[in-house]
Formats: structure tokens, sequence, C-alpha cells
């Protein structure tokens, strides 16, 4: 009678969540998710359970319960093949968070596999629009005439230049009487919001019960993420940016300038900057290379990604990418002037000048650049730097836009981070183990249970420097933070790390696309030490020989 009655009351509580769900919007993306991912992620965790946890315990390999190696990975080969297009078709049908992921995951090519990471870059700027056709321009009258402004614009493009994850952006020119000037416009979309705050809690209860240990970030990022959804702040953040960026970095950057008067909640409408997404630009200029020597652009494209992925080509940092590529296009440059130029002159055919190449070095370092000023000189920087959100601009200059997760740290924090990441520099496991746990300012306040030095070193290391092999041990992604979990779980998490971190994570992800490997300690260590040399000159991890002896005096404590 009992098993009876639970059954009853079961089947009771599935019809009313499922009578709800029909008019609760939030709740109806939440059993979908569940639905869809719950299945797929217990198939990946059986085969990760038959083939690590299993042999932990001392199961027997004669049982045919465990999977060796071998078999654990063609068993996750078949898995990607059977559910990448199921999970490609859920994201882009739900969108909102789960799009954002996506596009995280979108940079990681060393870790997503290759089935999943073949549509997860199409969401860099390949969303699909949110509204039916001239809903936005709708929306942004309607919403600057409640301004006192009807007639803003005297010319809408209706085909969107961008779609985002929470909304879609049209080209506009403004009427005379606001300038005449040609601007774009961030239109948000109805009801996002709302999707947005219950995917993420669905991902948070999911992590829960999957992956205990993302759930402490992800509730970080929930909080940098809902500032999004009031288009006046990033106006006011793109403001705040481009004072603080642009008397340095104008040769090289340039970020749009908010209409102050014509932005509101949902509408932001700033100047536009002209330009093509950063990848896109870089493998049209390749194109037109290739095309100039009469070889098929998207020939050459594969045939080099088969040598990166062959290691034939071998990764290089940013600064040696950068002379190389100098290197290549002074080579060309001789090339045209001793032989092209001379043949058609002779020939009598007419004379082209061969493109030159986008340098990739040079535009990754000045990202870094650009963000570790943000970072350690000014506090106030960008969560959000993906590909989707850099163009490059016709006269080689960067076009940095999207300002929406601005993400605001104090001096306390920034001196710790410059600390931390001298520590990691110098190897100093104790050190970054003391910087993480110490109670803020002096460091990050975060916990776990054992405080193992070094697993603590490794993660710092891994979330804001690199995740070679001789930090993960050769582990992907998801089986490195297993693991560290695992012989130390987290606690309390460090939340003011963990934005600087995911910019850390996010460049790397943009170096990577290009075959370039970042170690983000040494590319910030200038600009930590230099504050840490302004804000705590006797700190004992500075360079020169003060600093020399109080490193030598501090390991002769340890």
């Amino acid at each position: 009678a009992a098993l009876r009655l639970a059954s009853a009351g079961a089947a009771s509580g599935a019809v009313g969540v499922g009578a709800y769900a029909r008019y609760d919007e939030g709740t109806a993306r939440s059993v979908t998710f569940w639905y869809h991912a719950f299945p797929v992620w217990a198939q990946y965790r059986a085969v990760q359970w038959r083939n690590r946890d299993l042999a932990k315990i001392g199961v027997p390999s004669w049982t045919g319960l465990t999977l060796g190696d071998a078999d654990a990975d063609a068993a996750y080969e078949r898995l990607h093949e059977r559910h990448a297009l199921k999970v490609r078709d859920l994201v882009f049908d739900m969108r909102g968070f789960y799009f954002k992921n996506a596009q995280l995951l979108s940079t990681r090519d060393d870790f997503v596999p290759r089935q999943y990471l073949e549509w997860c870059k199409l969401t860099q700027d390949q969303a699909p629009a949110e509204m039916a056709p001239g809903q936005a321009e709708a929306i942004a009258r309607a919403k600057l005439a409640e301004t006192g402004h009807p007639d803003a614009f005297e010319w809408w493009e209706e085909e969107p230049c961008g779609v985002a994850s929470i909304g879609q952006v049209h080209r506009a020119r403004l009427a005379r009487r606001y300038g005449g000037k040609d601007v774009v416009v961030k239109v948000q979309a109805p009801g996002i919001e709302r999707k947005f705050r219950s995917d993420i809690r669905t991902c948070i209860d999911f992590c829960r019960l999957a992956m205990p240990q993302h759930v402490p970030p992800l509730e970080e990022i929930e909080k940098q993420f809902l500032t999004e959804f009031d288009y006046r702040e990033e106006a006011k953040n793109l403001e705040e940016v481009r004072r603080n960026v642009m008397p340095r970095w104008s040769k090289k950057v340039e970020i749009p300038a908010p209409v102050r008067q014509l932005c509101t909640r949902e509408v932001l409408v700033m100047d536009a900057i002209p330009g093509v997404k950063l990848v896109d630009g870089i493998r049209a200029r390749f194109g037109e290379l290739a095309a100039s020597r009469g070889v098929d652009p998207e020939e050459l494209e594969r045939v080099q990604k088969e040598k990166i992925a062959g290691g034939e080509l071998q990764p290089r940092s940013a600064r040696a990418e950068a002379a190389a590529t100098r290197r290549a296009n002074l080579a060309l440059r001789l090339g045209d002037r001793l032989w092209r130029r001379p043949i058609a002159f002779l020939t009598g055919a007419p004379y082209v000048p061969s493109p030159s190449l986008v340098n990739v070095g040079e535009v990754i370092q000045t990202m870094l650049d650009v963000h570790a000023d943000e970072i350690f000189n000014h506090g106030v920087f960008n969560g959000d730097p993906h590909p989707g959100n850099i163009l490059l601009m016709p006269d080689g200059r960067l076009g940095l836009i999207d300002y929406g997760q601005v993400k605001r740290v104090n001096k306390g924090a920034r001196v710790a981070y410059a600390k931390l990441t001298l520590a990691i520099l110098a190897e100093d496991k104790a050190e970054v183990a003391r910087l993480l746990r110490s109670a803020p300012p002096e460091g990050f306040g975060g916990e776990s249970r054992d405080n193992d030095v070094d697993v603590a070193y490794r993660l710092c290391v891994f979330w804001n420097d690199r995740d070679t092999p001789d930090v993960t041990g050769g582990l992907n992604l998801q089986e490195f933070i297993d693991e560290m979990e695992a012989r130390d779980p987290v606690r309390v998490a460090p939340l003011e790390m963990v934005m600087i971190a995911r910019v850390s994570v996010l460049l790397r992800g943009v170096a990577n696309a290009f075959n370039v490997r970042l170690r983000v300690a040494r590319a910030w260590a200038g600009y930590a030490e230099d504050l840490v040399r302004r804000e705590d000159p006797s700190y004992y991890l500075l360079a020169g020989p003060r600093g020399n002896e109080r490193r030598a005096a501090r390991g002769g404590e340890r």
C-alpha cells in the first residue's frame, strides 16, 4: 500500500510539474534541459566510471566491468558522434546561457572534441536571430520614443550585423538633429533576462549533482552575467573603459563611444566601428594571399590544420609568432620587388602587390597588453573577450566591442593578483597557496578541505597562466578539475579571482585557435611587478638584488 501511495504521489507531482511547465517558460526550459542533457551526461559518466573509478577501488579487469584507456577513448568517440549534433540543436534552439557557454568552449580547440568544436565555433558570430523581422527596429523606436526621442533614426538596416546571446545588433543612421552619423544599435530580445536567469540556475542545479566543484565559480559568473541586461550600465562601462584605455592604446585599438541620450535599458546606441570579425579578417587576408599564388585557400587552410594537428607545425609564443609573421611579410615584399614586379613589367601583365599577412602574434600581444592594463592599472576590465567581440579594422587596429560584462576589482584584489602572478612565475607553490587562501585584501579567501598546497598551486596555474601537461598531468579539462576536486575539495571559491581567470582562459583560447600558446602570467609579469613595486616595494618576489636577497631569506625560513 505504501508503494502504491508513493507511486501515485510521484505521478501526481510529475503531472503538476508538466502542467506548470506549460505556463511557466523558465520551468519549461529547465525541464527541456534536464530531459535532454541528463541522459547524455549519464552515458559519458558511465564510461568514466568504468575507466577510472572502478580501477581505483580495485575491480579486476577480468570482470568485464572495467574499461582500459583505449576502449574508453573509443567509447567516448562513439558518444561524441552520437550526441554532438543533438546538443548543437538544443543549444541553438534554447540559446540564452547555453549559447554563452558554447561561445566560451569555441575557443578551446585543445580540449573540446572535434564533433562539438565544429558547431561551437559558429556561436562566435552566427547566432540564430532571437527576433522576428522588423521587431528589433520596432522595439528600438518604441523605447526611444518613451524617453522623448521618437524620430532618432533616419535609416535602419533590417539585416542584423550581429546576433548575440541576449539580443541583436543593427546598423543605422541617426537623424540630422542627432548628428546624422552612422551608428550600431544593440537591441535586447524581449524576455531574454528571464530566460537567462532560469538557465543559469538550471546549470547550477545540474552542477550540484554532476560537477559540484563548478558551483561556486558559476555563482560568481551568474552575478556578473546578470549585469548585462541594463544597457545603460553598458554605456557607462564603454565610457569608463574608453577613458582608461584609449589615451595609451588608441594607435592599436578602438572602443565604441555610446550615444548616451539614446541609451535605454533595452537599447544601446553607439558609434559604428568599421571592420570585420577578427577570424574572418585573418581568413580573408590568408585567402587573398593564397589566391594571388594560384592556390585554393580552403585547401591551403586544410593542409595547415592537418600540419598543426599532426604536430608538424609546433605552437609558438605570441612574440615568436609576431616575429615570424614580420619575416614572412618582409619576404613577400622582397619577392614582389625582386621577382613579381620585374616579371610583370617584362610580360606586360598587371602587377598587383602581394597582400600582407595579418600579424596574429601582434594581435594577441595587443589583447594581452590592453587587458593587463585594464586589470592591473585600472581594476575595470572586460570579462568576455571572446573572438566574436574583436574586430579587425581596415587600418589594422582592433575594434573591441561588447562591454556588458565589465568587472571591477579593488586595489587590494589587484595587488594580490599581481603577487599571485609573480609567485606563479617563480614557481613558489607555498606563496601561491598562501595568496589563494589568505583573507582579503592580502589574498582571495579561498578554502579547501585539506589545504593541499600542490592542488592549490596547480589550480591557480591552470586558471591564470597555462594548461600544459606539466600542470594537468596530461588530463583533459574535466578530468583535471575532477582530479583536483577528488584530492582536495573546494569549500570556498576565490570569487574575486574568477572573472580575471576567465579572461586568462579566453585569451589563451583565442591564441590557441591560431596555434599560439600563451603563458599569461609571463605576458602580464611587467604589469604585475610595476603594481607591486608601487604598492608593496618590499615584497620578496620583486626582481633585482634586494628581491633576490628577500627570496633567499624567505627560502631559508621555509
